[in-house]
């Protein structure tokens, strides 16, 4: 039996797209059946205001730290962004995580546009000093 060649991607043969944040990017590995695989990347000194999702979102640090709703996370660490939970997220010396967005399991609703852009495009999130 021939097993078939499978779909991939390698990021680096892949361009950093645009986010609605001025000061992050975005490499998506994978869009389909409402989940979402991809490559987040903040510069330094940047963030995102309070908001949340109707769906569930992991996120794995590969490098820097990143403060989310005031509790800092360094590489190796898996975060849980449950659905219909409020978060905010500094990166105070930038950083690179995995996220995967996929439906919640009580909304049923699922991620539509992995760079946020459908929003419009913000202004730089303030990060507080400290």
């Amino acid at each position: 039996m021939a097993l078939k060649k499978l779909d991939s991607k390698n990021i680096h043969d892949m361009d950093w797209q645009d986010t609605r944040f001025p000061d992050n990017w975005i490499k998506v590995l994978s869009f389909r059946d409402g989940v979402i695989f991809e490559l987040q990347k903040f510069a330094p000194d940047s963030g995102t205001f309070p908001h949340g999702h109707q769906f569930r979102q992991l996120r794995y640090i590969l490098e820097g730290e990143f403060i989310v709703n005031g509790q800092s996370y360094g590489p190796g660490t898996l975060v849980d962004f449950p659905e219909k939970v409020a978060y905010e997220v500094k990166a105070p010396a930038g950083g690179t995580w995995i996220v995967v967005q996929m439906p919640g399991a009580t909304t049923g609703e699922a991620p539509t546009d992995p760079t946020g852009l459908m929003y419009g495009k913000t202004g730089k999130a303030p990060v507080p000093a400290g």
